[in-house]
């Protein structure tokens, strides 16, 4: 029986009964949570430990169109994409099943949940398009880079970004709404102890379509091996990033997180 894990945006116990017992007789096997929303203890981290696991085949994230509005909770939820995609491929199929509201497209959702379908909760033809999508091999769309969560509620929010191919000269790293406290450079794969920064910046100023960017920067290489750690304080809602380049040639790469 397919698995898909259930990320609830509201506390509906009955809904979610009667929404198993419907998928369950069409072989969909259902495991989830409710979600908290408190992105200042880091809560999403507990749903991006159950998406590891191999048994699970789909991420489907229910809520209203006034959760799927809300900033803080769209923060979390492009967190919990972009570390599923980094660690389960692009491909792997997330589903957004809205209960209520004026239907909302996936344009309208953040970049990490840009390819996801949207589907009405209740809507007759939903559970057949779950299962369609959970046995149609969605191929891994190529990426430039990998974009990852490193961090926890006691080290704070560490993103770790790295090129998906050949190696960046350097790497400059922005956000609106937040702070960058910290940056690093070393092995991929979790946290250096120490680290040596070559021409470190900090207090960049970047302004692209309207929206200012506090910005840091390091000149060292990254590459599949070595990668960039950087701390955020705060919900960003856009982050930029890109090479390094001494003119402003270099191409950037925009995420919309809220």
């Amino acid at each position: 029986m397919s698995s898909l894990w259930l990320t609830s945006l509201a506390k509906d116990q009955e809904t979610i009964a009667a929404m198993m017992a419907q998928f369950k007789a069409y072989g969909i096997q259902i495991q989830g949570h409710f979600w908290e929303n408190d992105n200042a203890k880091i809560a999403w981290l507990g749903a991006v430990d159950s998406l590891m696991d191999k048994e699970m085949a789909m991420w489907a994230i229910m809520g209203s169109q006034a959760d799927l509005q809300n900033g803080d909770i769209r923060y979390g939820l492009s967190m919990v994409a972009l570390c599923l995609q980094a660690r389960r491929g692009t491909g792997f199929p997330i589903v957004v099943l809205q209960s209520e509201g004026t239907p909302i497209s996936s344009a309208q959702l953040p970049t990490p949940l840009s390819k996801a379908i949207v589907l009405g909760a209740s809507a007759p033809g939903t559970p057949a398009k779950l299962i369609a999508k959970l046995h149609a091999k969605a191929p891994d769309l190529p990426a430039a880079y990998t974009l990852d969560m490193v961090g926890n509620e006691q080290l704070g929010q560490w993103l770790q970004l790295q090129p998906a191919g050949g190696t960046w000269p350097g790497i400059i790293f922005g956000v609106d709404n937040a702070d960058i406290v910290f940056q690093a450079v070393g092995p991929a794969g979790k946290l250096p102890k120490k680290t040596t920064l070559n021409y470190a910046m900090q207090g960049l100023k970047l302004e692209l379509g309207g929206t200012e960017f506090n910005a840091w920067a390091t000149r060292n290489q990254v590459s599949q091996e070595s990668a960039y750690f950087v701390k955020i304080n705060g919900t960003p809602r856009t982050i930029l990033f890109g090479p390094y380049a001494e003119d402003s040639q270099a191409e950037l790469y925009v995420i919309h997180l809220q």
